[in-house]
């Protein structure tokens, strides 16, 4: 029996075009993935052949001609250029560096005194591609034809360590002298032990060293001049046939954010009803010569009314404190104060204990929370059982402390430990030194290197300090520091009590004592005692003391300007 043919349906025509987008996108994927492959290829190739092109044309000049532009060895191939092929730049960089053979011993086991063996090319080519930045790098052994020769030079070692002195690979070491002939101007990088090593630089005493990595502090060597006249280090000197050995220590930056305030202060709302602009809503109640009454009603006044005040929402609030009440109370009337939220619903008894009857006399505060209830205001109930008097409410206010708030561009300094050399009368030159300000927020991040540092400020007095100066900074570290400021005077001393660890010691005593004077200071949360508008002196003696902890009592200190003195208890 012969069954009649069937055609393809809508949905048969659907799944097979689908299929076949389908294996034409996969198709399609691997043919611009082959495609890219093949391009990242045919780029390195070309990188390959431009370094081997390199080698061989340094390769083909003679050997006393084969160094750097500005290198050590000197030559006439440059240290940098650039070439184009197929569309694509291709930075080329060359190296050339006298080695030490170790067939014949390493530097002072040299058998034959010759540490100048033979000279390494590396070539090192950089390009775009893919969308990412690539390498290629090619390395070459250059001998002499004959045997070897001094170059009648010496020998730069430069070993670049951290802060605890350790090897650090990868540092940029660039070396400077423009008294030479041909001058120098090499830049390389510190190998896995922490060393340049430059065989066959020419005798000078004006080597100039400057070491630096990304992220990182930096070294370098100083120039003696009329004011730095005993530079540490100062240029280096290279002496024929004699190694010239000079470490460099640099290490990852660290982070201190200085942020500048004014200390908690106390402040408070108060009206005393000579406008209706801080009142929410009358009840039953109306303005009237400066005091809130009960309105009439009839003949007399309403038996009962009240007032809401405009809820108080300060900014950098710390704590509440009080809440008060000025009234006048005729016979047969009264006035009890209730404290609402920002909302105007009376605080519950459970948050300040008899709130629900109200108060007559002033109200602590003091037990409600400012994270709960940042905002306040109060309700006056007025009543009178004599419709011929009515208490008045001439004034109401409440009291907070508010801080710490920002001072903002506030101007500092910070002077760091580490010196570069002196004066000729021996004073000593600082490496760091910084002048700026905490901004228009009051606070200003730092990227220091490790060191001690002292602080100071214009035209405050620091009155107080969370993590108070002087700061010991080590490497790749991040810290901050409050400093809460009061006006300047002209000598002042804030002393920073610390336990064993570093840690604040709050509630410590601290005696500040000269002949004919004595004042006694409590240390804040902080740690810290301030003593200001004092006299300059260099006879003080500073005692601090806390049961359950050692004391100190020091003497000849000496305070002049406005001064920070860390003590350990």
């Amino acid at each position: 029996m012969n069954r009649p043919m069937r055609g393809m349906s809508f949905v048969d025509v659907i799944v097979g075009t689908a299929l076949v987008l389908i294996i034409f996108l996969a198709l399609f994927g691997l043919l611009r993935a082959s495609v890219s492959v093949a391009q990242l290829t045919k780029a390195k190739a070309i990188a390959t052949a431009v370094a081997d092109s390199q080698i061989e044309y340094v390769r083909s000049l003679s050997y006393s001609s084969v160094g750097t532009v500005g290198g050590i060895p000197a030559g006439t191939v440059p240290q940098y250029s650039t070439t184009t092929s197929n569309g694509t730049a291709y930075g080329v960089r060359t190296f050339i560096a006298y080695e030490d053979d170790p067939g014949d011993g390493l530097a002072g086991a040299d058998t034959n005194g010759i540490i100048t063996d033979y000279k390494r090319i590396k070539v090192t080519v950089t390009y775009i591609a893919g969308g990412r930045s690539r390498t290629v790098d090619m390395i070459s052994n250059y001998s002499p034809l004959g045997m070897e020769t001094s170059t009648g030079g010496g020998t730069l070692r430069l070993v670049i360590v951290n802060a605890i002195s350790a090897p650090l690979s990868g540092a940029s070491v660039r070396i400077v002298n423009a008294s030479t002939s041909p001058t120098v101007d090499l830049t390389t990088f510190s190998d896995v032990d922490g060393i340049v090593y430059l065989p066959g630089a020419a005798t000078s005493t004006q080597y100039q060293v400057y070491v630096s990595k990304s992220g990182y502090s930096s070294a370098q060597t100083y120039l003696r001049d009329a004011t730095n006249q005993n530079p540490t280090p100062g240029y280096l000197t290279v002496t024929k046939d004699m190694t010239t050995t000079s470490t460099f220590a640099i290490d990852i930056l660290s982070h201190l954010t200085v942020r500048t305030y004014t200390p908690v202060a106390t402040s408070s709302y108060a009206d005393t009803f000579s406008v209706a602009a801080g009142i929410t809503t009358f009840t039953n109640t109306v303005l009237s010569g400066g005091s809130v009454v009960l309105s009439t009603s009839g003949p007399g006044y309403s038996p009962s009314g009240s007032v809401l005040m405009t809820p108080l929402s300060p900014p950098y609030l710390y704590a509440w404190s009080s809440a008060s009440s000025t009234t006048v109370l005729p016979a047969g009337t009264s006035a009890v104060v209730h404290v609402a939220d920002g909302t105007g619903t009376i605080l519950p008894d459970a948050v300040l204990p008899g709130n629900a009857v109200g108060f007559t006399a002033p109200v602590d505060l003091s037990v409600v929370s400012t994270t709960t209830y940042p905002s306040l205001s109060l309700i006056v109930d007025l009543t009178t059982t004599d419709v011929l008097a009515t208490p008045e409410l001439q004034d109401w206010g409440i009291a907070y402390q508010r801080g710490p708030v920002p001072v903002p561009n506030v101007d500092f300094m910070l002077f760091g430990g580490k010196t570069i050399g002196s004066t000729g009368t021996g004073v000593s030159i600082y490496k760091t030194t910084i002048a700026t300000t905490t901004g228009s927020g009051g606070s200003n991040t730092l990227s220091l290197e490790w060191d001690a540092y002292q602080l100071g400020v214009s035209g405050y007095d620091t009155i107080d300090a969370c993590n108070a100066p002087p700061y010991t900074i080590s490497p790749n570290t991040t810290s901050e520091t409050a400093l809460y400021l009061g006006p300047a005077s002209t000598n002042s001393l804030l002393v920073s009590v610390r336990d064993s660890a570093g840690a604040a010691v709050s509630g410590a005593t601290v005696i500040l004592s000269r002949p004919g004077f004595t004042e006694t200071v409590t240390t804040s949360a902080c740690g810290g005692a301030y003593f200001g508008s004092i006299t300059a002196s260099s006879a003080y003696t500073i005692q601090s003391s806390k049961p359950g902890y050692s004391s100190t009592n020091t003497s000849g200190v000496n305070i002049l300007g406005h001064t920070f003195y860390a003590d350990s208890i």
